[in-house]
């Protein structure tokens, strides 16, 4: 299981540096047309940017929660006693999951809606809206496993308390 997780986070890092190094070049290179040979028109290479950034977003989203690197407010945790703390986040871990199973359902109804309609970007590539709205489920469903990954790990005593005072 664990080379399995490997592997995952693996090809995400690799998918998620590969995106956001793909935005960075179109944007440069759309910038760089503008000033530089006025007469092309690149407007696509703004929408391809958007698209990229988005899908990186929503799986860095995922990865880092499954990491635990989300901002939380640690004030009210921090002078529980280990138990209540061990709850608190089995419990913030459990509703996690449910809202991204949420994003998952509602995500893939406009993904449907979408691709019915055949919405498409105004640029000249005219691409289809439905790849771009497809990142909220897929980031959502890798929000919901990446959660229960690591709400399974506390249960089981696998992950330390993120406080840094003692195991739960």
């Amino acid at each position: 299981m664990n080379r399995a997780l490997a592997a995952i986070d693996a090809v995400e890092k690799a998918l998620i540096a590969a995106l956001a190094a793909t935005a960075l070049l179109l944007a440069c290179a759309a910038m760089t047309a503008r000033y530089l040979l006025p007469s092309v028109t690149l407007d696509w290479a703004f929408d391809l940017t958007i698209f990229v950034t988005i899908w990186a977003t929503f799986l860095a989203g995922a990865r880092t929660a499954g990491q635990g690197g989300h901002v939380r407010v640690d004030t009210a945790l921090a002078i529980l006693p280990a138990r209540v703390r061990f709850l608190l986040i089995v419990a913030a871990g459990v509703a996690g999951i449910a809202l991204a199973l949420f994003l998952l359902w509602s995500g893939a109804l406009v993904v449907e809606q979408a691709h019915r309609w055949d919405e498409r970007t105004s640029s000249t590539l005219r691409l289809p809206l439905w790849i771009y709205y497809l990142s909220l489920p897929v980031g959502a469903f890798l929000l919901a496993f990446h959660l229960a990954v690591r709400t399974t790990k506390i249960i089981a005593g696998k992950v330390r308390d993120e406080l840094g005072k003692h195991e739960f």
